[in-house]
């Protein structure tokens, strides 16, 4: 994973949506592995708190993934127009989150020495609940009632996995996992606005579907979310 040095920080405007998602995750890592003394304020216009739960795929390697995450997503901007939470790792509480199902996998493109193609597969050892950085936007309209985010969580610390590879057999192994929620990639999350006829309310089920250019990464992430305003 490259880690990207610098102030990096979710604008509003359009980003290359084909890198989105690994940008994503490149920023969480870089807020993730910086200072530790870094800690999240409380914001004095309140924040989004609440629960998403997720299901999704992603491509290579081969993931399918079940999880719930408990979340609070600090305002930073509110107005009679807008109310807009954007945050960095650090500048949100981490996330609390629950992993059902992990299972990972993956096939070389090419054979070894021996006309091998080698393989390898990872599940969870044990359902397990972590903390998580949270870097990301959400924008709610209050004029049009409708409300667009990006959101991505990274681990803070490492799963255990059980694994089995093709040719040395089982082995154990810990990983970092990303998860990713909202209408749209990092940049492009208000092309999708769903309704919200209330602001200190927002309840969705969305399915996000990856773009001709983010297929590659990851197939639909089936979500359900259900964030409240809080002071």
């Amino acid at each position: 994973m490259q880690v990207f040095p610098g102030p990096l920080r979710f604008e509003t405007g359009r980003v290359p949506r084909g890198s989105a998602l690994a940008w994503a995750i490149a920023v969480g890592a870089a807020c993730a592995l910086g200072s530790g003394a870094v800690q999240a304020q409380p914001s004095r216009l309140g924040a989004y708190t609440g629960t998403v739960k997720l299901q999704g795929t992603e491509v290579s390697p081969k993931v399918t993934y079940s999880a719930v995450a408990k979340v609070t997503l600090p305002v930073t901007q509110r107005d009679k127009s807008f109310v807009t939470a954007e945050f960095l790792a650090g500048e949100a509480p981490n996330s609390t989150v629950s992993i059902s199902q992990w299972d990972q996998s993956f096939t070389e493109k090419s054979a070894d020495s021996g006309g091998q193609f080698n393989s390898w597969s990872c599940s969870l050892a044990a359902p397990v609940e972590i903390p998580m950085t949270t870097t990301g936007v959400l924008t709610a309209n209050l004029k049009t009632q409708k409300h667009a985010m990006s959101v991505t969580l990274l681990s803070t610390t490492e799963v255990a996995f059980n694994c089995t590879h093709s040719r040395s057999g089982p082995y154990k192994k810990k990983m970092a996992i990303a998860l990713t929620f909202g209408t749209g990639a990092p940049g492009a999350q208000s092309e999708t606005q769903l309704p919200s006829t209330d602001a200190s309310r927002l309840a969705a089920r969305y399915t996000l579907m990856p773009t001709a250019e983010t297929k590659k990464q990851y197939g639909p992430i089936v979500q359900e979310w259900d964030l409240q305003l809080t002071r």
